[in-house]
């Protein structure tokens, strides 16, 4: 069975559930006074409102800070790896995807402008409170569509668990295996953004793999319009890479 067939047969169609992006990024900014170093981007916001986690910055209270010693050698290439591995997942599953250049994920004036090949960003060692592993996110276009695009690779911390099968809460949320066993969890959320005084309609989109050693790779959109950058067939079709790994 192909990944396709595996998705249309395990995937249908439901209303999407309502998520206040920007109150969530209002009632973060207050936190992030109160904890000064606790959160980095508005990342860490859809990843609460997803319930995926926190980012911390290395050396705060989330986690301690990587060690420099001479593992810290090997530790270097794996950026460079990740990053090929990630960007041919990307190029076969969305070959029309390009990346803008000289934009910033909180800021959608900056969305519109010229797009490149080349994404221009590099794969980052992240520490969440429950997780760490290795990140990525840029802004992607596709056609006029324009999204913010993450992508992560790690595994939980002791102690913590990974959010698992839908809940309940999740309306518009599918489970199902991947071809080697995985759990596959693909959600959809609707957002409000708002522009000036007028209040626009965004969508997010998230797709994580669980496998069996523990990893878990999510591939995550936001988009800054109703349409998805992507579908679940191709987020889950990266995210199922044998090539994005820990190494």
């Amino acid at each position: 069975m192909t990944y396709r067939q595996i998705f249309d047969e395990a995937i249908g169609d439901a209303p999407p559930t309502a998520v206040d992006v920007d109150a969530l990024v209002a009632r973060e900014g207050r936190r992030r006074r109160r904890r000064v170093g606790a959160y980095t981007s508005a990342a860490a916001v859809l990843a609460l409102a997803l319930g995926v986690g926190v980012v911390v910055q290395p050396g705060a209270s989330g986690g301690p800070a990587p060690a420099h010693s001479a593992a810290s050698a090997t530790a270097r290439t794996e950026p460079e790896r990740l990053q090929a591995a990630i960007l041919a997942a990307f190029n076969r599953e969305a070959p029309d995807l390009r990346w803008v250049q000289g934009a910033s994920t909180g800021d959608r004036e900056t969305w519109e402008g010229p797009v490149t090949d080349e994404p221009p960003w590099s794969v980052k060692p992240f520490q969440w409170e429950s997780k760490t592993g290795w990140f990525a996110v840029g802004v992607a276009a596709r056609g006029e569509v324009r999204s913010y695009l993450t992508i992560d690779v790690g595994r939980m911390r002791p102690g913590h668990t990974a959010p698992g099968e839908c809940t309940p809460s999740q309306v518009k949320c599918r489970s199902f295996t991947g071809p080697a066993g995985e759990l596959v969890v693909a959600n959809d959320a609707e957002g409000r953004h708002l522009a000036g005084t007028v209040t626009e309609r965004t969508v997010l989109r998230t797709v994580t793999v669980e496998r069996a050693d523990g990893t878990h790779v999510t591939v995550q959109t936001h988009s800054a319009t109703e349409r998805h950058l992507m579908t679940v067939e191709e987020m889950a079709a990266v995210a199922l890479d044998p090539e994005i790994r820990l190494g």
